[in-house]
């Protein structure tokens, strides 16, 4: 937004956000910020940063075109469900009162 200080291009991601966008991120798509914001918060999240090892892990599997490891895309269907259905982790509702944002 116009006039805003900060703006959604400074504050840290959610691991909603990090979700919606972490393959266009890791196909080189992304903007360079978005990328830096992901990068950011999959190093803070343990949650997220364990899905970005997931997803590498895949894009190499296939990049080598071997099979990628089933737990491993176990774990990524099971990260996708959890996040369409629950939303985010509570953690993630505790930054944001933090920040002043509540629920």
């Amino acid at each position: 937004m116009i006039g805003r200080r900060g703006g959604a291009a400074h504050r840290p991601m959610t691991c909603r956000e990090v979700a919606r966008v972490l393959q266009a991120c890791l196909d080189g798509e992304a903007e360079e910020a978005t990328a830096r914001r992901v990068a950011a918060h999959a190093e803070d999240c343990r949650r997220c940063g364990l899905e970005t090892a997931v997803y590498r892990e895949i894009k190499n599997s296939l990049a080598r075109q071997e099979v990628p490891d089933e737990s491993a895309m176990a774990r990524l269907r099971d990260f996708g469900s959890a996040l369409l259905t629950a939303g985010p982790p509570p953690e993630a509702y505790d930054e944001a009162a933090e920040l002043g944002g509540g629920r």
